[in-house]
């Protein structure tokens, strides 16, 4: 008996370190289990490397606003022909530093300015504007005539070449006005 009151002392003063014993070996599970993660992706990150080729990341390239408009430089108007009653949109973009000058809308007459436009690339580098050509006593347009045909629009102050375009003798389904002699 008393062999065995001293196994029993033996074995609760062992029966102390039990606990320590046992949360020793849950710190090392825990350790032993995050290495093992860190591994694993490790050699994850080591393949997808190696085995997977570069995805090449290229930028869309910018589509160029005004590339289907009637241009020359950075200024461009939005067709090739129009029709009377029609608006005539300019677009200018890019402008540099050094042009500075005038847009001209010369008449088909070839003499006859209809609108002149200042332009100052030190101020800014691009606006847009647009207008309706009509009959103007005072500009000396006195006719459909004087607005059908081939217009030239000229950049002066620059090298930049002139643009062309026509106003064709049709009426644009959104002009509802007539068109008589003002002159």
């Amino acid at each position: 008996m008393t062999k065995n009151l001293s196994k029993i002392r033996i074995t609760s003063s062992y029966a102390r370190f039990l606990p320590d014993f046992q949360s020793t070996q849950e710190k090392l599970n825990r350790k032993l289990i995050g290495m093992v993660i860190v591994i694993v992706l490790a050699i994850s990150i080591t393949l997808v490397i190696i085995f997977i080729k570069p995805i090449d990341v290229v930028p869309p390239e910018k589509e160029e606003p005004f590339k289907d408009w009637n241009r020359s430089g950075p200024f461009a108007i939005n067709e090739m022909e129009y029709k009377i009653g029609d608006n005539i949109f300019l677009a200018v973009e890019g402008l540099m530093r050094h042009d500075i000058g005038n847009i001209v809308f010369v008449l088909p007459n070839s003499t006859t300015k209809y609108i002149t436009i200042p332009f100052d690339g030190t101020e800014k580098s691009g606006f847009n504007q647009y207008f309706r050509p009509a009959l103007s006593k005072n500009r000396g347009i006195c006719s459909m005539n004087d607005i059908v045909g081939e217009w030239t629009v000229v950049f002066q102050g620059t090298n930049y070449k002139s643009i062309k375009f026509i106003i064709r003798n049709e009426t644009a389904s959104s002009e509802t006005g007539i068109f008589k002699k003002v002159c």
